[in-house]
């Protein structure tokens, strides 16, 4: 795990803007913060978390080219918003170019970006980590503790509930499975 590891963390070094990948590194470690609570394997939430957005600056056309040729579907909405693709491009591209059949990192990846009900506990964390990184002009230590005192359902709750009432407050439109994620919570 720990050479998987470093490659990805090379490859993301290499390929993303300083600032997205120092972001990536805030989140692969707060990942891993967040997996020693719960239990999981710490290794595996640092992967996803330095994963997480290794195509977020690919060329628009090229992410939207490479999800349809992995087989997705694309929404009308995400055709509109092709940035809210480089989740499922990420997951590709760790099958492509690493090889990595984990089934609980590939999922956490592909849905980090806007949720889904069904992300399971490594998208939860995932999703916590890459929203209230400690480079977030949101997030205080006071904030990080209240999170880590909840279990990682109700965790998830607070950050999602924090996150649509900025995307509403910004006047953007939520995306539809966002909403069925925190409903479903």
């Amino acid at each position: 795990m720990e050479d998987l590891i470093n490659k990805v963390d090379e490859y993301c070094k290499e390929h993303l803007s300083k600032k997205r990948y120092d972001h990536s590194v805030r989140v692969a470690q707060l990942s891993s913060e967040l997996c020693a609570v719960f239990g999981m394997d710490e290794k595996k939430g640092y992967l996803c978390g330095i994963a997480h957005d290794i195509c977020k600056e690919m060329p628009k056309e090229k992410m939207i080219e490479m999800v349809r040729d992995g087989g997705y579907e694309i929404s009308d909405y995400e055709l509109k918003n092709p940035t809210l693709l480089h989740g499922k491009a990420g997951s590709l591209k760790l099958i492509q170019k690493f090889n990595i059949d984990d089934k609980e990192v590939l999922r956490a990846v592909e849905s980090h970006v806007c949720g889904d009900k069904d992300m399971g506990d490594y998208g939860k964390v995932l999703y916590v980590a890459d929203k209230s990184e400690r480079g977030r002009p949101h997030v205080t230590e006071e904030y990080l503790q209240k999170l880590f005192a909840l279990p990682l359902n109700e965790m998830m709750k607070l950050v999602v509930g924090d996150t649509l009432a900025h995307i509403k407050k910004m006047g953007y439109v939520v995306y539809p499975e966002t909403e069925l994620m925190y409903n479903s919570l």
